[in-house]
C-alpha cells in the first residue's frame, strides 16, 4: 500500500484507479498498523490490481471531515470513484475479502 500525504493526492488516486482501498489511520494506533499490514498482505496476495493507499489523519486533518472518519482505522473501498464499502474500528477481514473478490471480478470481467 502506498502512503499519501495530502487529501488532494488521495482524491486524485481514487479518480485515477477504478478500484481503490483507502485506509485512514492515526499515529500511535497499534490496531491501525495491524489492519494496514493485513490489508496490504491481502491485496498483494490476491488482489494485485486493486489500488491500495493509506493516509495518516494527522497529515491531512481535513480528510476526517471529507470521509466522515469518526474513529480509526477507517477502511473505505471505492469503485469508479464512489464509496461502496466502509468498515471502521473492527475490521472483519472475511467480509472484506468477499467484497474485494466481488468487485475484483466485476473489474476484470469482459464487458
Amino acid at each position: 500500500m502506498q502512503q499519501l500525504q495530502a487529501l488532494e493526492d488521495v482524491k486524485q488516486s481514487i479518480a485515477e484507479h477504478p478500484l481503490t482501498l483507502l485506509i485512514l489511520k492515526t499515529r500511535q494506533c497499534g490496531v491501525c498498523e495491524a489492519v494496514q499490514a493485513k490489508a496490504d498482505a491481502l491485496l498483494q496476495s490476491q488482489f494485485s490490481n486493486i489500488n491500495g493507499i493509506y493516509l495518516y489523519v494527522e497529515d491531512a486533518p481535513e480528510s476526517a471531515a471529507e470521509f466522515l472518519a469518526f474513529s480509526s482505522p477507517l477502511l473505505l473501498l471505492f469503485y469508479e470513484g464512489k464509496e461502496v464499502y466502509r468498515a471502521a474500528r473492527f475490521i472483519l477481514f472475511d467480509e472484506l475479502e468477499h467484497i474485494l473478490s466481488q468487485y475484483y471480478e466485476l473489474l476484470n470481467s469482459p464487458s
